[in-house]
């Protein structure tokens, strides 16, 4: 869960390096996602900011997408023997633990985005791979500057006229496959199972001032 919420907390901030593809708007998306977040956060800490963040991150980030991904759909690339596990979830499992993820997402925003203000971010172009795009930042502290600088891929999935996050990639880390591994595990172990999911993730938003 700690690479889960430091991901989180790079989110607004960072991104997958490679062939560039010929529309860049993906990358373009990110960066200017990028800004409205950093304006935001720069401003004095208020309930409405807060709320402006949520927001902007509505149109930022597919949280029903993300929330499929994490339990199967589609299962992770690298995990030939995977389970599509939202297909066997009810309609009433998928809306609450899809509104327990946003929830856990805006709350991790919320306590520390703010810390990404003092990165440098540069972006290293985007990559076609399976119908979505990966968008690659490197990001390095200004506060410290001997630390190596951190890579994490956005993947945006095409949208109408536009772009949704759907994953993102910290130092090769994948957010819906480390939920997967989580998930898969809570619902293939006696005693787990769904209600035990429900209750990690409240505790994790509860955990989250």
């Amino acid at each position: 869960m700690k690479r889960m919420r430091f991901a989180l907390v790079l989110l607004a901030s960072l991104a997958f390096a490679g062939t560039a593809m010929a529309d860049e708007g993906a990358q373009r998306f990110v960066q200017s996602e990028h800004v409205k977040l950093e304006l935001l956060l720069r401003q004095p800490a208020s309930a409405a900011r807060d709320a402006h963040v949520n927001r902007t991150l509505d149109t930022m980030v597919d949280y029903e997408e993300l929330a499929r991904r994490a339990f199967g759909q589609p299962c992770p690339a690298s995990h030939s023997s995977c389970v599509n596990h939202w297909g066997e979830l009810t309609e009433q499992q998928r809306t609450e633990v899809g509104t327990l993820l946003k929830k856990l997402v805006e709350k991790n925003y919320r306590k520390n985005l703010i810390k990404t203000l003092d990165y440098e971010v540069t972006y290293r172009g985007q990559k076609e791979v399976g119908g979505d795009a990966k968008i690659r930042t490197e990001a390095k502290s200004k506060l410290k500057p001997r630390d190596p600088a951190v890579q994490v891929d956005y993947v945006v999935k095409p949208e109408g006229a536009g772009y949704r996050v759907v994953d993102i990639v910290t130092e090769g880390s994948s957010l819906t496959k480390n939920y997967y591994d989580q998930f898969h595990k809570m619902l293939t172990t006696a005693g787990q199972g769904y209600p035990h999911i429900v209750k990690k993730l409240n505790d994790k938003i509860a955990k989250v001032e």
